[in-house]
């Protein structure tokens, strides 16, 4: 399905993307010389830096929206400025100088990731909960067999937080309650 969905997107293009997850948020915005070979990369081979280290978890995300431009350095600065993805934190966030021809409510194309069911699926409190564990230990464990460095930290706090929100939505908490001390949940 990914790669069929792919297909709309120009081969050889440079442009910049931003990827939304199952709530619709901006997650990760990046630029390319190539955009179906980057995005490709990213969710078909999984073997991009974001995703192999772990700082992207393809399975939150439910969306791709993506712009052909050959001025990818300040069309990123515009997508960073506008939707301040939560994983670009590494990124210096600054509007572009000078105007960009980008008009960002207006991608030239979308990339379903995830069927509407799929995307339900993978909603559920539950199913978030549990997959994002599973991230967070196979980051854990790439970390102590493979070092880290302060954007790796920054990502498994980020992937941290998900999973205290899942899994607050999951017990059917606010997050502050998750805060409170142990004994206030025994009867």
């Amino acid at each position: 399905m990914i790669s069929d969905n792919l297909k709309s997107v120009p081969t050889g293009t440079p442009g910049v993307y931003c990827m939304f997850d199952l709530d619709g948020k901006a997650a990760y915005a990046g630029q390319t010389s190539k955009l179906r070979s980057r995005l490709r990369q990213h969710f078909i081979r999984q073997d991009s830096s974001v995703v192999s280290y772990g700082r992207l978890d393809i399975w939150d995300i439910a969306y791709v929206d993506w712009w052909e431009t050959p001025e990818t350095d300040r069309a990123e600065q515009k997508l960073l400025s506008a939707y301040q993805p939560y994983l670009n934190f590494d990124a210096e966030i600054t509007p572009p100088s000078g105007s960009v021809d980008l008009e960002i409510e207006q991608p030239d194309g979308t990339v379903e990731l995830v069927s509407e069911e799929e995307r339900a699926f993978r909603s559920e409190p539950y199913n978030r909960s549990k997959q994002k564990l599973e991230h967070l230990l196979r980051m854990v464990d790439t970390i102590k067999l493979a070092g880290h460095s302060d954007a790796t930290k920054k990502t498994l706090y980020a992937h941290q937080r998900i999973f205290h929100e899942n899994v607050s939505e999951f017990l059917g908490v606010e997050p502050e309650e998750a805060h409170t001390d142990l004994s206030d949940w025994v009867e």
